[in-house]
């Protein structure tokens, strides 16, 4: 037997036990298949979406009301202690005269007049952020210590919200581990089915072989070119399916990250990731059958 006739062998070999057994080869490229899919749209979605940020309207932040007029107080000292004040991220100056400027401008507020009010009724104030993802008592400590400051007339602050936000936020992290888990034990069982299928060597076989002098490399060629080709139409189907998912899903997808501030690189697949995505599941499941064949055979 020479060796080019053993690798021709081998491939049809591989052939006659794939696609020989029609019902379990859809059943292991089928499953494999959503598997590989469902991994490349976890992994592209947080590709797109690292670093994971919250959003603007997620981050706890309080309005803070200094008390007197604009010259009156140290303005600049206040800002110096609000920025000191523990879980503090930010505190940016709101002046009176800016704020009421801005009010006048909006289209539901200009029949009243605004610009027209004299002297100006609003306080100067700060705008203060506090670290994302702090935990809601120690806003609240923070807060309280705030109305304690020296020239501070009152702080804005919506315990409530925050605290709701914080509960679902911790809510949906929770949920996001509890499916990681069936994923990655969907994924190890689907592989060790895969393997399984693939692999069906016949001890008897095996022992002919050895008489006739095969090597163990030329009798796992046929699992691993088996294994190799089930991978490949597996991430060629996989492949379809996420660029399916992600025609449908894109417009919506960059439509709520717009409207709600998240953070979404809209960047297309590019061409050449579908031919690495498939030439690296044919290499690992050559691999598998490497390893599945390798088992079998020292049995």
């Amino acid at each position: 037997m020479t060796y080019t006739t053993s690798r021709a062998s081998a491939f049809s070999e591989a052939l006659r036990r794939t696609f020989g057994r029609p019902v379990e080869f859809g059943l292991v490229v089928g499953a494999s298949a959503t598997l590989l899919a469902a991994l490349a749209l976890v992994t592209l979605t947080l590709w797109r979406a690292l670093p994971l940020e919250q959003p603007p309207w997620m981050r706890p932040q309080a309005l803070v009301f200094a008390a007197g007029a604009q010259g009156e107080i140290d303005l600049a000292a206040l800002q110096s202690a609000l920025r000191h004040v523990a879980m503090v991220a930010s505190a940016d100056f709101l002046a009176r005269d800016a704020a009421l400027s801005e009010l006048a401008q909006r289209k539901s507020l200009s029949a009243i007049g605004l610009t027209d009010l004299r002297p100006n009724p609003l306080p100067d104030a700060f705008l203060v952020r506090f670290v994302a993802g702090a935990q809601p008592e120690a806003v609240e400590t923070a807060v309280a210590e705030m109305r304690k400051i020296k020239n501070v007339e009152s702080v804005e602050y919506q315990a409530e919200l925050y605290r709701r936000m914080a509960l679902l936020s911790q809510l949906l992290a929770r949920i996001c581990l509890l499916l990681a888990a069936p994923l990655g034990a969907s994924l190890i069982i689907g592989v060790s089915l895969a393997a399984i299928l693939w692999v069906r060597i016949d001890q008897d076989e095996v022992r002919v072989l050895h008489l006739l002098g095969a090597d163990p490399p030329v009798m796992r060629r046929p699992y691993v070119y088996a294994g190799a080709m089930s991978l490949l139409l597996a991430a060629a189907l996989a492949w379809w399916m996420v660029t399916a998912a992600g025609g449908w899903l894109e417009p919506l997808i960059n439509s709520a990250a717009q409207q709600y501030a998240l953070r979404w690189t809209p960047a297309a697949l590019p061409i050449w990731a579908g031919a690495l995505f498939c030439l690296g599941a044919s290499l690992f499941g050559a691999l598998l059958g490497s390893l599945a064949a390798r088992a079998a055979i020292r049995r």
